[in-house]
């Protein structure tokens, strides 16, 4: 094992605490995403926001949770503490568990109907394929529909407006 040295001042030094985003920050992200793809009638550009809407939404729960497993550190003795109020309200819409052996890592998993759908959606178009979506009628972006089967599609923007109601839900009780 090497001897490392850490230049504690060196790093403040150089640290830019405007680049270190507040919490809230995927909430606004999500809110971005969607509000374009509110008015976006091109096919693949309709597709990539909601792409970008299933991946900040999904980060929001998972950032969400680290969060709130490693909330507090104690002054003296440096070790960490969750939140377990956080970590209750957030069971409301998602799983979490901690891994025993790597502490460090949290996982999340869909635990309602719109989570369930959020996570599977997104797992699909980040570990699978790209995202499915069919236009099923003329009224777009409204009718543009999750799937590829015709007649067996979900419309894509008023489930990502009910999971953007649901994230908003859940960050004004971990704000409460």
């Amino acid at each position: 094992m090497s001897d490392v040295t850490i230049d504690i001042e060196d790093i403040l030094s150089r640290l830019d605490l405007g680049a270190i985003e507040p919490s809230s920050n995927k909430v606004a992200e999500c809110q971005y995403f969607l509000g374009l793809a509110s008015s976006e009638k091109d096919h693949a550009h309709f597709r990539w926001l909601i792409s970008a809407f299933l991946n900040a939404a999904y980060s929001f729960f998972e950032m969400s949770a680290m969060r709130a497993y490693f909330a507090f550190t104690h002054p003296e003795t440096g070790e960490i503490h969750e939140d377990g109020e956080a970590i209750e309200i957030l069971e409301k819409y998602v799983g979490i568990s901690q891994e025993k052996k790597r502490p460090t890592y949290i996982k999340t998993w869909g635990t309602n109907n719109i989570t369930k759908k959020l996570y599977e959606f997104r797992k699909r178009n980040t570990h699978h394929y790209p995202l499915h979506i069919m236009k099923a009628g003329g009224n777009l972006p409204e009718d543009f529909h999750f799937g590829n089967m015709i007649g067996d599609g979900e419309p894509a923007l008023e489930f990502c407006c009910q999971a953007m109601e649901l994230i908003l839900q859940a960050q004004k009780e971990l704000d409460a």
